[in-house]
């Protein structure tokens, strides 16, 4: 059965129901925890001790007694002696084929009013054998009330009313509660993500606005520059931009708020509203708790490889290629139908901690291939690869993303001259190491680190690839997030030999998003589409083992969310990450 939290009426003169108790104990019904009729616990000692603080005069005289001088002097006045304030336990559950929620409730009202002259001010779905006796009583499915509840009331209020709701699991309270309940996890109370739409950064005051009012800039594209605004300065800058001739626009004006969006679940209401199709058979794994409604932990990534290696064991083993800082290992997904002579792909995701959608897009598009090849529905080209999945290249940052700082970005090793944490691992690799793009200050998010290869997760990636440099026909890194693919190089505005060859695939997978979804993605080389990245994975990749294809695909979206992509965008990110895959084994066959 499914229960809401709360449900709270005001019902005036219901004599059909209140018959069950006599008026000796008519307070004593109201204050038994096993009744029908239960006690709400935020109260201390229930509507019963509610109802003595509020109407002292009936205990000592009856429920008749009236305000004569009230009703004297005011005609219009309408007496609540004797409304009651009740909290009603309905069975959530709805069946399939039934009539709207919105209907059944109107009906519900009416049927209810009538045998009881009741009113109900404010009513949620959440067992009331008191009420069988009403005819032909149906059920309502609790989550879509309990929205449609504060989506009918919020046109009384000037302030959204989400934020005082602490009863629904996605809910901010619940969310902290569950997520976030430490103290020393970090709050953005107030920040802004600001598009700016101008890129040419040279420009002066450009740059004195990033320099004076910018924390951290996120993304630089096509549309403009995506830029973290603290609370503090968020009305200073909004000064600086009225005197001068550049153009922005609030894309998030509560960071807070939308970091709690990346805590909820798909709910079965919110997929009526959407293309995605959660009943595929890649989706519903038995005994896997992936379920791609909402973002996971590693641990579960962890057991979603195993999982597969149980289910499909005569296509995939896990290999583990090293340990993190914390002693997390890094584990590799092969699947491959065991030909010598197959191409191999490597595919890795989530080396920035507070890209959470890659790990899922990359997880969804692992099962979707490993059912498919099982069924014998996978592509043909896709079936004479090896294919060499990392899903998760940053784990610790990842981790600490999720239950501290929610845009944390770098992994967890801690300098100790400086007393800070962390090294952006995509500008610790061993080309144009400590170049442009990135930062020899420890404590800001592109610390290069102490050294090219410094970090275990960088290491391990290293000694893995160069293990099979013979026979590595592509290397993919999925991350956020702009919607392009890029290749090298990163750290100047150079080509490669097989640039063609490049342009071609990526123009390829583009024209195959835009019949999958209608996505729209750019393309070209990393600095002309992300300007310098010195020291990242994919042009160390080139420079040292030259595979045929090399690309950074950088998933949804293009600034709407940023890094805070709420995980309904994770299907259909997978559907992307599937299909630029398969784009990737055609070409290489």
């Amino acid at each position: 059965m499914h229960y809401a939290y709360a449900l709270c009426a005001v019902a005036l003169c219901v004599p059909q129901l209140l018959a069950a108790s006599s008026s000796s104990s008519r307070y004593d019904f109201f204050a038994r925890t096993g009744d029908n009729l239960v006690r709400l616990p935020f109260f201390g000692g229930g509507v019963a001790q509610l109802l003595r603080y509020l109407r002292p005069m009936e205990l000592a005289g009856g429920i008749e007694r009236r305000s004569a001088l009230r009703m004297a002097l005011d005609e219009n006045y309408v007496s609540y002696r004797g409304a009651q304030l009740w909290k009603l336990n309905f069975n959530g559950t709805r069946k399939r084929g039934d009539s709207s929620p919105d209907a059944q409730f109107n009906q519900f009202v009416e049927d209810f009013g009538d045998r009881g002259s009741a009113q109900l001010i404010l009513w949620r779905s959440v067992p009331m054998p008191a009420l069988a006796a009403l005819p032909e009583l149906w059920t309502l499915n609790s989550s879509e009330l309990y929205e449609a509840t504060f989506e009918s009331l919020q046109w009384l209020s000037p302030t959204d009313l989400r934020r005082f709701d602490f009863l629904s699991p996605g809910s901010t309270y619940q969310i902290n509660r569950r997520y976030r309940n430490d103290a020393s996890v970090r709050r953005y109370y107030g920040h802004q993500l600001w598009k700016l739409h101008e890129t040419r950064l040279g420009q002066p005051k450009l740059r004195a606005f990033l320099r004076r009012f910018g924390s951290e800039v996120w993304n630089i594209n096509q549309d403009g520059i995506d830029i973290i605004i603290e609370h503090k300065n968020v009305a200073a800058a909004q000064q600086y931009m009225e005197q001068t001739a550049f153009s922005y626009n609030i894309m998030i004006d509560d960071i807070e708020t939308a970091i709690d969006e990346t805590y909820t679940e798909v709910n079965e209401a919110d997929t009526d509203n959407t293309l995605a199709n959660y009943s595929l058979p890649w989706l519903n794994r038995e005994s896997a708790l992936l379920t791609w409604r909402r973002y996971h932990d590693q641990g579960d990534m962890q057991q979603f490889l195993q999982n597969i290696l149980e289910t499909h064991s005569e296509l995939a083993e896990i290999v583990q290629i090293g340990l993190t800082r914390n002693k997390r290992p890094l584990e590799v997904l092969r699947i491959s139908n065991g030909n010598s002579n197959n191409w191999a792909v490597f595919v890795d995701a989530g080396m920035q901690a507070r890209d959470w959608l890659s790990p899922a897009a990359l997880t969804y598009a692992i099962s979707k291939l490993s059912w498919l090849w099982e069924q014998g529905e996978a592509d043909k080209a896709m079936r004479h690869i090896d294919w060499y999945f990392l899903p998760l290249a940053n784990p610790d940052g990842y981790q600490y993303s999720r239950l501290t700082d929610r845009l944390w970005t770098k992994n967890r090793n801690y300098d100790s001259a400086s007393g800070c944490y962390g090294v952006n691992l995509d500008r610790n690799f061993d080309y144009g190491w400590g170049q442009a793009g990135s930062t020899s200050n420890p404590c800001k998010n592109l610390y290069h680190g102490a050294k090219s290869f410094s970090e275990p997760e960088t290491r391990a990636i290293r000694n893995f690839l160069l293990g099979m440099r013979d026979y590595l026909g592509a290397y993919v890194s999925f991350g956020g997030y702009g919607q392009a693919i890029t290749y090298p190089w990163g750290d100047a505005d150079y080509v490669t030999s097989n640039q063609r060859e490049l342009r071609h695939t990526a123009r390829q997978a583009i024209l195959n998003f835009r019949r999958l979804n209608h996505a729209e993605y750019s393309m070209g080389s990393s600095y002309r589409q992300k300007l310098a990245r010195s020291g990242n994975a994919a042009d160390w990749v080139q420079q040292h083992i030259e595979p045929q294809y090399v690309y950074n695909v950088f998933l949804k979206d293009q600034g709407r969310y940023g890094y805070l992509m709420p995980p309904h965008y994770i299907l259909e990110s997978g559907e992307e990450a599937y299909e630029f895959l398969k784009t990737i084994a055609q070409q290489l066959n």
